[in-house]
């Protein structure tokens, strides 16, 4: 009688609710190893005790997600209900349980891999981002990452089977009046500890736990993601794009510090020296700096993957210390063409992408320009073609005009080579002086090229190399072409990424390095060349740059600055997870908001392997004011829709 009793207790409903709950957290710490193992290149943890630290703060973030995901089914296991029981219940249940947790394991699995390409966790702002994409074409990732796929399904399978090792009795526990009790008890208490769970505690002054709590159990920003999880990520950020009310100072002390409305300087060298000259510019997917040999000489044997380019620099003005400032391609578009570097959100799926912006198109529109918008992929993909439309671009040109699926890679868009050569000869077509961007996607991932270049462009150490080599080339096909155009020598070409990516370099597996991409200005005419090594620019600089350069008068909303101007406080700002980077000069300065995270003398220490914040409190000191200038200024104006003066 007492063996049953026993018995009847361990197949209870609460012990077997306990039971699964636990096989949620341990199967959220196996997968938190799984992206360690992935990425330890990436997250810089130093020593055994940093890890042991990260998987200790991760379980305060699994106990959150596993009872936002699983509420449901605890109330429906702690019911005190006698028929909870039953075997078609505990069907029902189960049913939930799987529903629920296999497609949150699956995302937070899957951000093993998305971290290498964002650097942060997926939010659900990625349904938006991909919202007119075939999400069959999502399905090549298992295929790709098959190593991963085999863990996944590995993992389920095991959770699956220990599942099925204890299951719901059908006797009752106890019985009459003692069955409802306890049951109640149960129910109250479970509900109790979940409440607090999610709050972080049980006191007046706790609120409920945020992602950047994360924070207390990292050393370097980049390790936040690890200490995350996606599912937890996705639920308390949604409906969450939107900027904090940043007030540091007191907006004439902001004003002071930074102001945003600019004009272009007479004064500014080059200023109007390509007055009426045509402009092409060129944001190249995944364009980072480290795939370019001619900016890495300072790395021994280095010849990196871009040979035309490498070429094209000789005869360009460029930049080595060029940053991007997000991780995502619908980032690009307001930093490059409108001036507006990305602060924490992406602002094409924050609830700020309806505000009025003025870019470099726009204002070229109202000097008598024609501007068109290029991009191979599907038109609607990544809402871009509703994007160029917000920034004043008058007409669009995507994979409907091309009209040729022959020449589609079967992922994302026109393989660059046929498309770039559509581009040239649609050119020809428009009145001058025109302003024409394209957005390449070829060096996308999964990193496909044509079948007849397979055996002319080799791997390299990671897919994407070859994928690189290959628009590189097409880029220079583009250039054979273009230059028997009329209109070439009068047009001025801007060249640069939508985002950088991390490689095989360990210069650029860090927050730093993860950022840097190529900025390079060519004019066939050869009147400006030359190669900057001491100043620090960024995407958002494209667009005062250009308004200085052909001579545009016209006031306007930047966060970048133009590059050839002399601007004593310049710096340049990028995101890194939840948080921020500025740099000035030699230093990088990381902020997430409210506590200075590090300081780095870039120059000295690329890796970012000693932080001196507590070294040097006079740098800090002197960096912090600026950068909270800017992100109060920035909030202000995103909430209040002023980024155009018009």
């Amino acid at each position: 009688m007492e063996t049953t009793k026993k018995s009847s207790l361990l197949h209870s409903s609460l012990v077997v609710l306990l039971y699964r709950l636990l096989l949620v957290m341990l199967f959220y710490s196996i997968s938190r190893l799984v992206f360690y193992a992935y990425n330890q290149d990436l997250l810089h943890i130093s020593d055994s005790a940093s890890l042991l630290r990260i998987m200790r703060g991760g379980l305060t973030f699994d106990v959150s997600s596993m009872i936002y995901l699983n509420a449901l089914v605890m109330l429906l296991h702690l019911l005190p209900l006698p028929y909870k029981y039953n075997r078609g219940y505990q069907r029902w249940t189960t049913a939930l349980y799987w529903l629920f947790n296999i497609p949150a394991f699956i995302f937070n699995l899957g951000d093993t891999i998305y971290y290498r390409f964002t650097g942060s966790r997926t939010t659900l702002s990625v349904f938006t981002e991909f919202a007119n994409e075939n999400p069959f074409q999502f399905l090549h990732f298992f295929t790709a990452y098959w190593h991963l796929t085999l863990i996944g399904l590995g993992l389920i399978l095991l959770w699956v089977y220990a599942y099925s090792r204890l299951k719901v009795s059908q006797d009752l526990p106890f019985k009459g009046l003692r069955f409802y009790v306890a049951s109640t008890v149960s129910m109250l208490v479970v509900i109790t500890l979940s409440v607090g769970a999610l709050r972080g505690g049980f006191t007046a002054f706790t609120r409920p736990i945020a992602p950047n709590h994360a924070s207390v159990f990292i050393s370097k920003p980049e390790q936040r993601a690890m200490v995350l999880n996606t599912p937890f990520v996705m639920i308390r950020l949604a409906g969450k794009q939107e900027l904090p009310e940043y007030q540091y100072m007191s907006d004439a002390k902001m004003r002071e510090l930074f102001n945003p409305v600019q004009q272009a300087d007479t004064a500014s060298l080059h200023y109007g020296e390509f007055k009426g000259r045509n402009v092409v510019i060129i944001i190249w997917e995944s364009f980072a700096r480290e795939w370019v040999g001619g900016l890495n000489k300072d790395i021994p044997g280095y010849k990196g993957f871009t040979p035309f380019v490498d070429s094209l620099l000789k005869d360009s003005y460029f930049f080595y210390q060029a940053t991007a400032g997000g991780t995502k391609s619908i980032d690009a578009m307001p930093s490059v063409l409108a001036g507006i570097q990305r602060p924490l959100i992406p602002f094409v799926s924050s609830v700020y992408s309806g505000n009025k912006l003025n870019s470099i198109a726009s204002f070229a529109g109202r000097h008598g320009y024609s501007t068109r918008f290029y991009h191979n992929a599907p038109n609607g993909s990544m809402g871009f073609d509703a994007m160029a439309n917000q920034l004043g671009y008058q007409s669009y040109r995507g994979k409907t005009e091309y009209n040729n699926d022959d020449d589609y890679d079967g992922h994302w868009g026109i393989w660059d080579e046929e498309f770039l050569q559509y581009i040239v000869r649609d050119l020809g077509t428009m009145k001058q002086p025109f302003l024409a961007t394209e957005f390449t996607t070829s060096s996308h991932e999964p990193f496909n090229i044509p079948e007849r270049y397979v055996a002319r462009f080799p791997k390299g150490k990671i897919p994407m190399h070859r994928s690189i080599r290959y628009s590189d080339y097409a880029l220079e096909e583009f250039f054979k072409t273009a230059v028997k155009q009329s209109w070439y020598d009068n047009t001025l070409f801007v060249i640069t990424a939508d985002h950088a990516v991390g490689g095989a370099l360990e210069e650029y597996k860090n927050p730093f390095g993860g950022h840097a991409v190529p900025l390079i200005i060519f004019d066939p005419q050869g009147k400006l060349k030359g190669a900057d090594d001491t100043t620090n620019v960024q995407q958002s600089d494209i667009m005062p740059t250009l308004m200085a350069l052909l001579g545009f008068t016209d006031k306007y909303v930047a966060y970048g600055q133009d590059i050839f101007a002399d601007k004593p406080n310049r710096f340049t700002i990028n995101t890194i997870d939840n948080a921020f980077q500025i740099r000035q000069g030699d230093y990088l300065l990381q902020y997430d908001g409210t506590q200075v995270l590090g300081l780095y003398d870039v120059r000295q220490d690329r890796m970012l392997k000693h932080d001196l914040k507590a070294e040097k409190p006079e740098v800090v000191s002197r960096m912090l004011p600026l950068f909270q200038a800017f992100l109060q200024d920035f909030g202000q104006r995103m909430r209040g829709n002023k980024l155009s003066l018009d």
